[in-house]
């Protein structure tokens, strides 16, 4: 009987060498299992470190007196006829009486009227504009283009020219209804442009200007005080008020109140104490231990962790002070004062009317509780900068230190992965040899099977190759 054996890559030598390699990625196997697990670990830490993220925003409208407070306009039924803008950090509470005799105007021309504003019968020329800064500007009309609506277009395309062209449809003449308005692009006399010049020539009709309004200024009352005003909007018109004025309204003075804007302040303060709790939550939750939890993906019983939650707890238990102008000593305003309620879920509660009756009551001093040197957003921004400074801070340090931990096992996985590669390799070098040997073993029977004639020969070479 010849011998027999398998090819290289299949059968016996290609199951024996798969055997090898998989008890060779055993270690890799678990490497990867510890990889998803510091994977979810890292996920989980960039939830937490999410909450973080918006909390210096929130605490930099918290960083003192008038970025802290908010204002807020009541113009009674007087909507219609003005509009009023407060920049909060500028404006001061009080009540104004506006009186709008007239608005600002702004200067236009109106032309001769025409058939149809589409035909082109005006021939070839320019229109020749003088902007308010006292340079004049053309505009080329081609033969194509010289009609109403072709003129209007070319003069609303060209830039830095202050005006703005329109047809409109004058039925005073029905059977030549259509004439073209120039208009300054803004209101007053800073504004006022003069009249357009027309150089038209080989035309079926001519283009004039057939009638003017002139620009003109706004007139209003200040407290009883007459002011002209360049435009209708009036960007800073007292400190920190911003004027838009929409229609006139003689002789019927307008009340402007500004007051503090207490319910948008408390809204503020609520938005922060849910960052807060937001925080708490997650510590709380990462502690929740059952049976089914897998504690080598969490963060339960994390020092790090609960030092923030310490931190936050007992800083929002603590006092701040207060340095009224009529006491002598300093006064000290604590949390529960100001509507923070503490849970035993571990959560706070924050009641708005509270907080807001505490606003009505003592504006000066609450807010310098929460907005002063040593108030509370002051110290919440201390404790917050400690954790997510770069480079150094808790947040940041924690989050590098798990990123270098999957790192680490990648290097390891891939170096494994290399090895057994090589490995495999050599195992497949080994077994081609083996292949060849038993090739020229095979070969050798046969030849001496056939030379001894299938004796005893070849019995003997069959026992000397193990046949």
């Amino acid at each position: 009987m010849g011998l027999r054996f398998d090819p290289v890559g299949g059968g016996q030598f290609k199951q024996a060498i798969q055997q090898i390699v998989e008890a060779e990625r055993v270690p890799v196997k678990q490497l990867e299992a510890r990889k998803k697990l510091e994977e979810t670990k890292l996920k989980t830490f960039q939830d937490f470190k999410s909450k973080f993220s918006n909390f210096d925003k929130t605490l930099a409208e918290f960083s003192n007196f008038k970025k802290f407070r908010e204002l807020k306009v009541d113009l009674g039924d007087s909507a219609p006829y003005v509009d009023v803008t407060i920049d909060k950090e500028k404006a001061e509470a009080g009540s104004y009486q506006l009186e709008v005799s007239q608005l600002a105007k702004r200067a236009s021309v109106m032309s001769n009227t025409f058939a149809n504003p589409d035909e082109p019968s005006l021939g070839i020329g320019f229109v020749v504009v003088k902007t308010p800064e006292g340079d004049s500007r053309e505009v080329f009309v081609d033969s194509k283009d010289a009609s109403l609506r072709g003129i209007a277009s070319l003069i609303n395309k060209s830039e830095n020219l202050g005006i703005h062209a329109s047809v409109v449809n004058d039925q005073a003449d029905p059977e030549k209804p259509w004439r073209l308005i120039v208009s300054s692009k803004k209101d007053g006399l800073s504004q006022s442009m003069e009249l357009p010049e027309l150089y038209f020539m080989d035309g079926e009709e001519d283009l004039w200007f057939a009638e003017r309004n002139d620009a003109d200024n706004a007139l209003l009352r200040v407290d009883g005080f007459e002011i002209e005003a360049p435009s209708n909007e009036l960007k800073d018109f007292m400190t920190g008020v911003n004027l838009k004025l929409k229609q006139a309204r003689p002789d019927q003075p307008i009340t402007v109140n500004i007051s503090e804007d207490y319910q948008k302040v408390a809204g503020k303060v609520k938005g922060l104490v849910d960052q807060i709790n937001s925080i708490l939550e997650f510590i709380t939750k990462q502690n929740a231990v059952d049976e089914k939890s897998d504690t080598r993906a969490t963060f339960t019983g994390d020092s790090s962790l609960q030092s923030v939650e310490y931190r936050l707890r007992n800083l929002l238990h603590e006092g701040f002070p207060t340095f009224p102008s009529d006491a002598e000593d300093v006064r000290w305003v604590f949390t529960h004062q100001l509507g923070f309620e503490f849970e035993k879920t571990g959560q706070i509660t924050f009641k708005e009317d509270k907080f807001t009756k505490a606003l009505q009551n003592d504006f000066q001093g609450v807010t310098e509780a929460i907005t002063g040197e040593n108030g509370l957003a002051m110290q919440l921004r201390e404790v917050v900068a400690g954790y997510t400074r770069s480079p150094d801070g808790m947040l940041v340090t924690r989050e590098t230190n798990l990123r270098n931990r999957i790192k680490r096992i990648d290097d390891d996985i891939a170096q494994k992965e290399r090895r057994i590669e090589q490995r495999q390799q050599r195992l497949t070098e080994q077994y081609s040899r083996l292949q060849g040997s038993l090739a020229n073993l095979q070969k050798q029977q046969q030849y001496l099977s056939a030379t001894m004639g299938g004796g005893g020969g070849g019995n003997l070479v069959s026992q000397l190759l193990g046949g």
